[in-house]
């Protein structure tokens, strides 16, 4: 007993020792900042979070909804101010000026004028026949033989009498005063206005005012019939009936008024009475509303918006403005630095590159500068601004980097964009739920029918979220219900626009993010290229070797879930370099090996050689980058045995050292589990070719042992391919391979040995 107790604290006090030997990592402050990558990528998310904090702080301070529109929140007012109400100080102006007084002038010239050829007419015609009066005086005063005779009474021994002056005085006064005769626009005026607003300058300074008169017009043209009260100011003066219309004639014969407007005195005076209102001052206290919820919002309304945000941007104190901008900033520098960290942690590809996480950062912050932008220039296009911009960067992202940083984009973005305009949670499910149904139907886009049925089905999801959304937020739609439809219809066709546009730029965000989609790699498929024409042509053996490995690819990659269509065309793509040198290589020989007349280390350099011929064809062809890695590493940095071997044996007879290292492929080993999938087929499909009585036993072991061959050369370190992953790569390659070979006769009980393999291998080399 105590001996065993002995030894159990004599065990623990070794395990203390031996974890206390156990170096520990050590965090340390210093360090993480010596990092670059860290410091790059602080530095982008800073960046960011600068931008769409700058955007979104601004949009929320604005008025981002306009007249006419149905209100989905209450706004109040935020502090006490007062303001001219510059409508009312208008109204009153306006009054002032109407109040004014329109100055009236005597026409003086015209009436001298009248008063001398009155006064002179009897005198004019006495004792004259009518055709000896001057035609010009005649037509004046409209004489015929009656009015002539009529107006010959009227004069004694060549001089007007005294009646006839005094009458003549009295009309002319009466026309200056009591009864003008005004133009025909200024009498409709004149008469509608009161005389206390009409005054009469009677020169000296002195006015007359209030200016009562009964006023004529004149004719509306010259030749025009004159007016009856024009006949009655003369019968009233007391000329007879029958000389009437001789001195109404003349009275309109030049179209002249007897009394004018002065409109410069009349503006100026209106001009200075307005100037004399004081401001109307309106006064609002904080706490006043200024919409309610469910309200439409008129053009007052809207205008006490503006005017209660402009006076709190300018005059709120600086707790009341920066807490809020504080507050989002505080919550957008949280976003920013889960986006950076989860995006660096989860995605290998921004964490080596962090100009990707730039891009991805810039596309973000663009998307949400268009949506507010647009959203304040016309605030009914809301939901085109919202859902456009935020989709589209949503769908790049899909597209670059896979469905799962897609969804984590959608999130991100949905949020930035209902916090920037300040929306409702709802606002947030609805983009949500939107750019959820595209990103589930973008798993692969191989074709655009993919991406047409997929903003198809989103409009959908989303027109009906719109309507669903109108529910929940506008207390009446029975007032909104025009809107709201409209609201349905934008949203959707919104959804559908993202897709054609995408399809349209889907070229320039390829090379933008440097991807390959599915459409790219479904037209590098189609065996009418003008690449794996040429293979064909010149290297028709190589070429049936690519499409089977190829579909062996395929089918492995399958079985892990694996992008399948990228393995089937690395696969077409992998030997495009033999094309240069078909005749060195046994598939495309007939009967006759080149290699016979070579030295091991020539025949390397042109085995090796196609690895790089076939790099700068695809350079040239514009390959995408994802299928040259393929090509530069479907054989790693693996040992090309077969000529490894020749060159041994030709050292042990003349006695010259060989460097393993020589005789390996210059790499790089496949960094993705697609290519060293590849790798596996290629390498399985050239020696299964030479494998005698290819039954399912020695496909098995042909196929396991070159796999852990490959595994054991550390020739899938890079990729992350898992044991369970490699074993299920290894069954989906021995299913095919059987398919292949089935009408060969089986042999159950056939095996093949390790050095039967190598042998396999060993010839398989000039194939693979």
């Amino acid at each position: 007993m105590g001996k065993s107790q002995g030894q159990s604290t004599s065990s623990k006090s070794r395990r203390e020792t031996v974890l206390r030997n156990v170096p520990k990592d050590s965090f340390s402050i210093s360090s993480v900042l010596q990092n670059p990558e860290v410091v790059r990528t602080s530095f982008i998310i800073f960046l960011f979070l600068i931008v769409v904090s700058s955007l979104a702080t601004w949009t929320r301070e604005q008025v981002t909804i306009s007249d006419g529109q149905i209100a989905t929140n209450t706004r109040i007012t935020r502090l006490d101010y007062e303001v001219e109400d510059i409508a009312a100080t208008e109204v009153k102006r306006e009054e002032a000026r109407n109040a004014s007084p329109r100055i009236y002038t005597v026409n003086q010239t015209y009436i001298d004028r009248l008063h001398a050829s009155l006064l002179g007419l009897p005198a004019a015609v006495e004792g004259k026949k009518l055709e000896d009066v001057n035609p010009e005086l005649a037509t004046q005063f409209g004489l015929n033989e009656e009015t002539l005779r009529a107006i010959q009474g009227k004069s004694i021994e060549g001089q007007a009498t005294t009646l006839w002056v005094n009458r003549v005085a009295q009309l002319t006064r009466e026309l200056q005063r009591r009864n003008p005769i005004l133009s025909n626009d200024e009498f409709q005026v004149f008469i509608t206005t009161l005389p206390a607003n009409r005054a009469l300058f009677e020169g000296a300074g002195r006015f007359l005012t209030p200016y009562q008169a009964e006023a004529a017009p004149l004719p509306a043209n010259v030749g025009d019939p004159a007016d009856h009260r024009i006949f009655e100011f003369v019968s009233r003066a007391g000329f007879q009936d029958n000389i009437v219309p001789v001195i109404v004639n003349r009275l309109v014969s030049e179209h002249l008024p007897s009394v004018e407007l002065d409109l410069e005195d009349t503006q100026a005076r209106a001009v200075v009475a307005a100037d004399a209102v004081e401001p109307v001052i309106a006064q609002y206290r904080r706490g006043d509303i200024i919409w309610k919820r469910g309200d439409e919002i008129s053009a007052q309304q809207y205008e006490d918006a503006l005017r209660e945000q402009l006076q709190f941007s300018t005059s709120a104190s600086m707790v009341d403005r920066w807490f809020p901008r504080i507050g989002s900033i505080g919550l957008l520098a949280m976003l920013s630095i889960f986006i950076g960290i989860y995006t660096t942690i989860t995605f290998g590809r921004i964490a080596r590159n962090p100009l990707r996480l730039f891009a991805l950062c810039t596309l973000m912050a663009l998307m949400l500068a268009i949506t507010v932008t647009i959203t304040l220039q016309a605030p009914v296009f809301l939901y085109a601004a919202a859902i456009v911009p935020t989709m589209l960067a949503v769908t790049i992202a899909t597209l670059a980097y896979g469905q799962r940083m897609g969804l984590f984009i959608a999130f991100m973005q949905c949020a930035l964009v209902t916090m920037s305009l300040s929306q409702p949670i709802a606002w947030f499910v609805l983009l949500i739920a939107g750019n959820g149904t595209l990103i589930s139907q973008l798993k692969e886009v191989r074709n655009r029918q993919t991406l047409i049925r997929a903003s198809g089905l989103t409009a959908v999801v989303i027109g009906f979220g719109a309507i669903f959304l109108a529910f929940a937020e506008i207390p009446d739609l029975s007032m909104a219900w025009k809107q709201q439809l409209f609201n349905a219809i934008v949203a959707a066709v919104s959804a559908l626009i993202v897709g054609f546009f995408v399809l349209g730029i889907l070229p320039s965000i390829e090379r933008v993010f440097d991807i390959t989609t599915g459409m790219t790699l479904a037209d590098l498929r189609d065996p009418r290229n003008p690449l794996l024409k040429q293979l064909q042509q010149l290297a028709p053996g190589t070429f049936n070797h690519s499409r089977q490995v190829a579909d062996i690819a395929e089918s492995a990659t399958e079985a892990i879930g694996g992008d399948s269509l990228l393995a089937y065309v690395g696969g077409l793509y992998h030997d495009i370099g033999k094309m240069n040198k078909p005749e060195y290589f046994v598939e495309n020989q007939s009967g006759y090996n080149r290699h016979r007349e070579l030295k091991p280390s020539m025949s390397l350099l042109i085995i090796i050689g196609h690895v790089k011929d076939g790099i700068e064809l695809a350079k040239e062809y514009d390959l995408p980058r994802e299928i040259i890695h393929f090509i530069e590493a479907h054989h790693g940095t693996s040992l090309v045995e077969y000529f490894y071997h020749a060159a041994m044996k030709d050292a042990e007879e003349s006695g010259e050292p060989i460097n393993e290292v020589q005789f390996r492929y210059p790499g790089p080993k496949p960094r993705t589990k697609e290519a060293a999938i590849l790798m596996i087929a290629d390498s399985v499909e050239s020696a299964s070719r030479v494998l005698p009585d290819p039954n399912p036993a020695r496909i098995e072991a042909l196929v396991r042992d070159l796999s852990r061959k490959r595994l054991l050369d550390h020739q899938y370190d890079e990729c992350g391919l898992t044991f369970s992953e490699l074993a299920k790569i290894e069954d989906a390659i021995i299913a095919r391979l059987n398919s292949i070979y089935h009408t060969r006769i089986k042999y159950p009980d056939a095996e093949i040995d390790e050095e039967e393999i190598e042998h396999i291998e060993e010839d398989g080399e000039l194939l693979g």
